[in-house]
């Protein structure tokens, strides 16, 4: 003997839809996921692993000595030196790593000339300024898409930096990636878990950046506590010795940058 299914059991009963604008969360959910997916630790381990031949400490000193020169000089013939050099660099890297360079660079560059666009159409001189600020943005993005947080420390530890200094661009990239991967999934948690309009919508995002503090908070704590049980006095271990090849990148390095310093004055 069969049971007859209740009629409201086998009708659907389509949700109201009202005309109200969605809210600031909802509008912009898959943007903050694509910003926060940058600094989850699935991200970079998604990327093919990059060979490095030159190490950490020389690509830094290479990005503020290219920012240094631009920064200094108003010579267009450097320009062009350096652009050309930027592009062989480029060429030498997998493509979904110029694809992602060349990606930033082009949003970047494109606020940045939004900032100066009246400047520009009234003094010719400031395209000089322009062109010298999207290469300035191109090595940035190109130093930040090619290298690790890891990498980053190895190269103030070997640019002796201090300790202090050290730990704290330690404990900002570890933790902006760990709360970045929790903020991440507390919003695929509210995203599922929500069904229709809330009546007070920018009440939800108080909520996330109020549970986002007290994490912050707890994270705090409890890395106080892990240093104290471990004896952590904020002196890092020694660097690593440099090997002949870094030895004589650096050379040069200082060579070249005297070279197109002199070139450009």
């Amino acid at each position: 003997m069969s049971t007859k299914l209740p009629d409201w059991l086998t009708t659907s009963t389509p949700l109201p839809t009202g005309h109200q604008q969605r809210h600031f969360l909802a509008q912009n959910m898959q943007r903050l996921e694509r910003l926060l997916q940058r600094f989850s630790q699935a991200n970079d381990l998604a990327r093919p692993p990059l060979k490095h031949f030159i190490a950490p400490q020389h690509k830094l000193l290479a990005v503020l000595g290219v920012i240094l020169l631009l920064s200094l000089n108003q010579n267009i013939l450097l320009l062009w030196l350096l652009l050309l050099g930027d592009l062989v660099i480029l060429l030498l890297l997998p493509p979904i790593y110029l694809r992602q360079v060349l990606r930033q660079t082009a949003v970047t560059g494109a606020f940045a000339v939004l900032l100066i666009l009246p400047s520009l159409l009234l003094n010719a001189n400031v395209a000089l300024f322009a062109a010298k600020t999207l290469l300035i943005l191109l090595n940035l993005n190109y130093y930040r898409t090619t290298t690790t947080f890891n990498q980053v420390i190895t190269a103030l530890q070997q640019l002796h930096c201090p300790n202090s200094v050290i730990f704290v661009v330690d404990i900002t990239l570890i933790y902006l990636k760990m709360l970045g991967e929790f903020l991440l999934q507390l919003l695929q948690a509210v995203s599922l878990r929500t069904v229709g309009k809330s009546k007070h919508p920018y009440q939800m995002i108080g909520l996330l950046f109020g549970t986002l503090y007290l994490k912050t908070r707890d994270y705090a704590l409890d890395l106080y506590a892990a240093m104290e049980a471990r004896g952590f006095i904020g002196v890092y271990p020694a660097a690593p010795r440099t090997r002949q090849r870094d030895q004589l990148y650096l050379l040069l390095e200082v060579t070249v940058f005297c070279f197109l310093f002199l070139l450009g004055r």
